[in-house]
């Protein structure tokens, strides 16, 4: 089931792209995602359209690498606060957006080739003026792909602003070890070992 499907839509001017994906946590959307269902969508099938600065399909990306999932992870450990479970969850979230990454490149080189296809016809027949645009298009896709690239090895290396959203997850899984320790809940068993962090348990898997 093609949950990362990702679309793209013109204006009337055929200017601004608007890339939708549904939505694929049961998560609160932030200040600046703006979600909207259609009377005939199944209920459980939300798109999530987001609204940054670019209106082009790399603000998909932006989406996820803003968004926190500290209350996930602070629900996931109220369920379950071993840190297997832990990683597990952190390693559906990374490869979840690393899978985002990888649309959204395909997304521009579809893009790419269907704007290349139009400059030649509109060369052939002189429209000038629309050649021009459609090159500044190119140009556009091609910072955004050096921008992807960029995003992604950040996102790789748990660095920058990119490393938002799984740190933010496991620092909500932390926060909630540390609720049911201070609560005094299940006293009969034992805590988990927190020596042991993410990086750690990945480098040697």
């Amino acid at each position: 089931m093609g949950i990362f499907n990702i679309f793209t839509k013109k204006n009337v001017n055929g200017a601004a792209m608007v890339a939708t994906l549904p939505v694929v946590d049961n998560l609160n959307a932030d200040a600046t995602d703006v979600v909207q269902q259609s009377d005939n969508e199944p209920k459980d099938e939300k798109p999530l359209k987001i609204s940054y600065a670019t209106g082009w399909p790399i603000d998909v990306i932006y989406g996820y690498l803003h968004k926190n999932y500290e209350e996930k992870g602070f629900n996931d450990a109220m369920l379950r606060y071993d840190l297997k479970f832990r990683d597990m969850n952190m390693n559906i979230i990374r490869n979840r957006i690393l899978m985002v990454f990888r649309e959204i490149n395909l997304n521009y080189d579809v893009m790419g080739s269907d704007y290349k296809s139009r400059i030649e016809t509109c060369s052939a027949v002189g429209l000038l003026t629309e050649v021009s645009e459609l090159e500044k298009k190119i140009i556009i896709i091609k910072t955004h792909k050096e921008e992807l690239r960029q995003l992604e090895a950040d996102f790789r290396n748990d660095s920058n602003e990119a490393s938002i959203p799984l740190k933010s997850y496991e620092c909500g899984f932390l926060r909630g070890i540390a609720t049911i320790a201070l609560s005094g809940t299940n006293k009969s068993t034992s805590m988990p070992e927190m020596a042991t962090n993410y990086s750690e348990s990945r480098a040697s898997a």
